[in-house]
């Protein structure tokens, strides 16, 4: 072992910077509903058809992981399509 060297001591500090930095931004963060119910319920519905496949704990969470992404997928799909589109009346800039 070499002397003086700590390897256990500092990882608190470094878990307290992190959450401090994650409650500091997470007020800039703006949320909706939508963002976290339609991932949320992709994940659940993969998760119970993975379940019915085969019912094991990794099928579970594969299930929930796949469904999960594939639902964060679609909603940012989704949500492009509405920022691109123009509402009636407003010309394209030039």
């Amino acid at each position: 072992m070499i002397a003086g060297r700590r390897t256990g001591g500092s990882s608190w500090w470094r878990r307290l910077v992190a959450f401090c930095l994650i409650l500091t931004l997470i007020p800039a963060c703006a949320w909706t509903p939508a963002q976290i119910y339609i991932p949320l319920a992709y994940a659940v519905t993969g998760m119970c058809v993975a379940l019915l496949m085969s019912p094991t704990f990794t099928a579970a969470v594969v299930g929930l992981v796949v469904g999960g992404l594939l639902g964060a997928v679609l909603y940012n799909n989704s949500l492009r399509r509405q920022l691109q589109e123009r509402p009636p009346g407003v010309a394209p800039r030039r």
